[in-house]
């Protein structure tokens, strides 16, 4: 491999500047002046990276045909192998971990039996209660209804802690009297609170406890209405980050966190008695069977997940909240912005209501041992009413085995690029846990490639500055070095942060064209 100090050094007179992976604008390689490693037609790109809300738009610009988002490449045999399926739209694809779809999810039952369905949430979480919920689902069912609400720039986040949170909050008011009006005797609501997990990730203390108590005041919002419609409220949560933001060695917390998450109901005044049974073993999968159960909608077999309530009658209304990003850390005020705010719905309704706590991380929901949880393997699991293997472990294990050396998709990408005269290229998350990849994904390409007698292979690295620490990117290089396999040579082409490579707000000219450019033409800050 070339050595990456040139690349480190860049980095580093970045770093100086105020510059974070993140936000990192294209870094390209040049020898002699020029930029080389250009992605060309007869070549073949893995893109190794493994969820899909942030993958689509820059595979759209390579797969898609066509394309009239910018000014793309004519690129007709360009083979472009996906980690996972992004998107439906790709099934044509070769793809490396063709994607789980569970059936019989939440939604699908809620459909069959006819109940009228809304989703709501901002637009940063937006595919998350309708594409993960619905089982990576794209159309939505019968009667249902999608709502996004949008959200502030990342630049305001520090200026508007709350987000969009009390948006999402009138958007669920809004629906449960539109329902009554319209005669829905059945109808379910399923909102995001996604401050938390937005908010949560920034290292500023105030804004985590304003955005605690945001959230907070708009779950108060949404029950005020519930009982006002007549709506069973249920709360829960993702996944774990805002009630840890102080690690045990005094270091600021980054990333999520494999924390228990709540679960409780919170009941419009004079109807049936519903208790929730706690238990060691609950998990995120049991809210599905649990809230169909308590609507009178028959369980399918296939929904593992058990239901965790006594009730004595049915409630034709419900509304489930997620509050994003939401854990059960220590009751400590000084290390818990949940801890140390005012959040006096979330504690009436422990005290009040309802309430048990339940599994969001690892093997509970089909993740690695002690692996934290995120948004999408939530709101997966969440709506699949069960434990769907999530593309992680499912890597994971097959690296493990070493298996990616005899899979079809990676060899017909090896075959197609040297029938074509062309190069291997290599897109890789710079990270160790980011649960959109990290380098040993793309590593264990180039080590496939190496075994079948390749001799070069260039490596375009996305920063990420979340997962990671936000400056974090020079010092990954030198673990990347250690890494790469002999046998090949190895060069990194481009750099750049996530924020361009992986855009989902739908910001294709203003970021993902700029990865693109980079990536086909060269175009970038050099080193």
């Amino acid at each position: 491999m070339q050595t990456t100090a040139s690349l480190q050094q860049v980095l580093r007179e970045c770093y100086s500047r105020g510059e974070m992976d993140y936000w990192m604008a294209p870094l390209t390689r040049v020898v002699d002046g020029k930029p080389v490693g250009k992605i060309r037609n007869g070549d073949s790109l893995f893109f190794c990276c493994r969820r899909g809300d942030r993958e689509r738009q820059l595979t759209e610009a390579f797969a898609d045909s066509p394309f009239d988002k910018f000014e793309v490449e004519p690129m007709p045999d360009l083979s472009v192998v996906p980690l996972v399926q992004y998107h439906e739209k790709f099934a044509g694809l070769p793809t490396i971990f063709p994607v789980l779809r569970p059936t019989e999810t939440m939604g699908e039952m809620l459909s069959r039996a006819g109940v009228a369905q809304t989703r709501i949430a901002e637009s940063e979480k937006a595919a998350h209660v309708t594409f993960f919920f619905n089982g990576r689902r794209v159309e939505p069912y019968a009667n249902e209804e999608w709502i996004a609400v949008p959200s502030p720039h990342s630049s305001e986040f520090l200026s508007k802690p709350a987000t969009s949170t009390a948006g999402v909050a009138m958007e669920v008011e809004r629906a449960m009297a539109a329902a009554e009006s319209e005669g829905h005797d059945r109808h379910f609501i399923l909102a995001n609170l996604a401050a938390g997990d937005i908010i949560g990730h920034l290292d500023d203390w105030d804004a985590n406890v304003l955005c605690a108590e945001a959230v907070d005041q708009a779950l108060s919002t949404i029950c005020a209405a519930a009982a006002k419609h007549g709506y069973a409220v249920a709360v829960t949560a993702d996944h774990g980050l805002l009630e840890r933001f102080v690690n045990d060695d005094g270091s600021h917390n980054q990333g999520h966190t494999s924390s228990r998450v709540p679960f409780g109901l919170v009941l419009p005044a004079g109807g049936p008695s519903v208790q929730l049974c706690a238990a060691e073993d609950a998990t995120l999968a049991d809210v599905a069977p649990t809230l169909l159960s308590i609507m009178g909608i028959s369980v399918p077999e296939g929904m593992t997940g058990k239901c965790r309530a006594v009730f004595d009658g049915t409630y034709d209304r419900q509304v489930l909240v997620v509050l994003d990003g939401w854990g059960i850390g220590m009751d400590d005020p000084s290390r818990n912005p949940i801890a140390a705010a005012n959040t006096p719905c979330m504690s009436r309704m422990r005290k009040e209501c309802p309430y048990m706590t339940l599994a969001a991380a690892g093997m509970a929901v089909g993740l690695p041992e002690g692996r934290s949880g995120n948004s999408e393997t939530g709101h997966l699991t969440l709506g699949a009413g069960r434990v769907v293997p999530q593309d992680e472990l499912r890597i994971s294990q097959a690296l493990a085995a070493g298996e990616l050396g005899e899979n079809e998709a990676v060899n017909y990408g090896f075959e197609t690029a040297r029938s074509h005269g062309g190069d291997i290229h290599v897109i890789a998350m710079l990270s160790g846990r980011s649960s959109h990849g990290n380098m040993d994904e793309g590593i264990a390409v180039l080590r496939a490639a190496a075994d079948k007698g390749i001799g070069r292979a260039w490596l375009h690295l996305i920063l990420d500055g979340r997962s990671s620490p936000p400056q974090g990117a020079a010092d990954l290089l030198d673990v990347l070095e250690t890494k790469i396999p002999s046998g090949i040579d190895v060069e990194v082409a481009t750099a750049m942060g996530r924020a361009f490579a992986l855009d989902r707000s739908g910001s294709y000219r203003e970021k993902t064209q700029v990865a693109y450019r980079a990536l086909v033409m060269g175009e970038g800050r050099r080193f």
